[in-house]
């Protein structure tokens, strides 16, 4: 597992670079973000399909005393609740071409106490204007992933620097 701080230049963004080279790590990662979240967070999960985006939520799901085994893609659903330590909405927006938050009724979901994971982030209309935590996956070969937090936003630039201190 590597990892890498930085600040982006360009944005001022805090940035937490890791990488990932299983879906144990990936989980793992999700755990230790959910340790640092006090409830009301808006997660953007952005990365090509097969990326990890679910397989991290999962690890979101055990860090908030849940069962992984109830995370599934809610590709069909669009939207599942889980109610622990905090409450979760795990949103995928993948079987659609772009959203805005009131066209599906999410604006109860993304602004609310819970955490709200949000898969193919980017096709919401309105995501660039939003502060949230960008959670990007890319790959790096074909076996590791790197897992990027950026965040957009004094509150989630808070959220990097607790999991920076805590993790990194």
């Amino acid at each position: 597992m590597a990892v890498s701080n930085r600040d982006s230049a360009e944005s001022g963004a805090a940035v937490l670079v890791v990488e990932s080279r299983s879906a144990h790590e990936t989980k793992g990662w999700g755990r230790r973000l959910a340790s640092v979240l006090e409830g009301g967070e808006l997660l953007g999960l952005v990365g090509d399909l097969g990326a990890g985006k679910t397989c991290f939520v999962k690890g979101i799901a055990r860090g908030l005393h849940l069962s992984e085994e109830e995370i599934l893609s809610p590709t069909f659903t669009m939207i599942q609740e889980h109610h622990g330590r905090l409450p979760l909405y795990h949103i995928d927006l993948y079987r659609l071409e772009s959203a805005g938050i009131d066209d599906l009724g999410m604006r109860e979901y993304l602004f609310s106490d819970a955490v709200a994971a949000v898969e193919w982030f980017e096709r919401l209309v309105e995501a660039p204007e939003l502060e949230h935590l960008e959670v990007r996956f890319t790959y790096s070969s074909a076996s590791v992933r790197r897992i990027e937090f950026r965040a957009s936003g004094e509150r989630y630039g808070q959220v990097v620097a607790r999991l920076r201190a805590r993790f990194a």
